[in-house]
């Protein structure tokens, strides 16, 4: 359900030409974001940074108009990248992954990223949108999840944060969709010309999503939030913070969503953080072996 009103046949045919004529600049610009300031975990590499260099980084890109695809990996997307090779080549190319989950976080600074901490979705969202303004407002797309949680959510991140317009809200059918449909929804994103786009469909189904289409927005951070809408809906609660700082806010949701949650924890999760634990030990000596030559070099003025 799409709701940008207006929208006609033709208008969304222009629409998909602008997104198509838009694609190569897009790669462009994506290819030339750098890498630097992110560690090896697995088959990912997280920034290494928190969550207010983060969201400084999303709205500076913001104001400069300059496009970021970010992603908010927990453990789920180390085991799924591990046998995924869609979804690893769609992180690679993503601007900014941040560690969602706290086995991540604990992972990367193991393989030397030391300023690397916990940035969720959700307190990634609320940092973006902290940093607008009413002289310096930030438009807002929706892009997934029920339209009823939908709804609520932008009713409830309006209310919190002047600064924000949610400038649509599109919630895709659970079934699999038409080329025709998805061109349309993607038609709508572009004529509501949003700053921000937050898609909510899930690893990684939200990743594929913003590959195939950030050339219809090459100037707007794009953004995997997973189940983000849930919270700000109230439909599901946060762990209390002492669980969060002592990165066990995973306890909550499992006891949340057990059926679903124990055997991705148990069968999925916790065999990735065991075989991605010791390489990641091997790059932090590796780095650190690196920063002592770079060290001696300077001291001894060597080349």
């Amino acid at each position: 359900m799409t709701t940008v009103p207006g929208l006609s046949p033709s208008t969304v045919g222009e629409a998909g030409e602008m997104a198509a004529a838009a694609i190569a600049e897009a790669e462009a610009l994506t290819s030339r974001h750098p890498r630097a300031g992110h560690v090896p975990v697995g088959p990912l590499t997280v920034f290494n940074g928190d969550l207010d260099a983060a969201a400084d980084l999303c709205i500076a890109a913001v104001r400069a108009r300059r496009g970021l695809r970010v992603a908010t990996a927990n453990m789920d997307f180390v085991a799924r990248a591990r046998r995924d090779e869609i979804l690893r080549l769609d992180l690679e190319r993503s601007s900014l992954v941040v560690a969602d989950g706290a086995p991540v976080a604990w992972l990367a600074r193991l393989a030397g990223g030391r300023q690397t901490r916990r940035v969720t979705g959700v307190d990634l969202v609320a940092a973006i949108c902290s940093r607008a303004s009413e002289a310096s407002p930030v438009r807002v797309a929706f892009y997934g999840g029920e339209p009823a949680i939908a709804s609520q959510a932008a009713i409830e991140l309006e209310r919190r944060y002047p600064g924000v317009r949610v400038v649509t809200r599109i919630s895709p059918p659970y079934r699999a969709m038409s080329p025709d449909e998805v061109d349309a929804d993607v038609a709508a994103l572009a004529l509501a010309r949003p700053d921000v786009v937050l898609i909510a469909l899930g690893c990684p189904k939200q990743e594929r999503f913003i590959a195939e289409h950030f050339g219809a927005l090459p100037g707007a951070t794009w953004i995997g939030v997973g189940g983000t809408f849930d919270f700000y809906a109230g439909r599901r609660r946060r762990a209390p913070k002492f669980l969060q700082n002592a990165g066990a806010e995973w306890l909550t949701r499992l006891a949340q969503e057990p059926r679903r949650l124990w055997r991705r924890y148990l069968k999925d999760d916790l065999p990735s953080l065991l075989h991605v634990a010791p390489a990641a030990l091997r790059n932090r000596r590796l780095a650190d072996a690196s920063e002592v030559d770079e060290l001696r070099r300077s001291l001894t003025g060597a080349a």
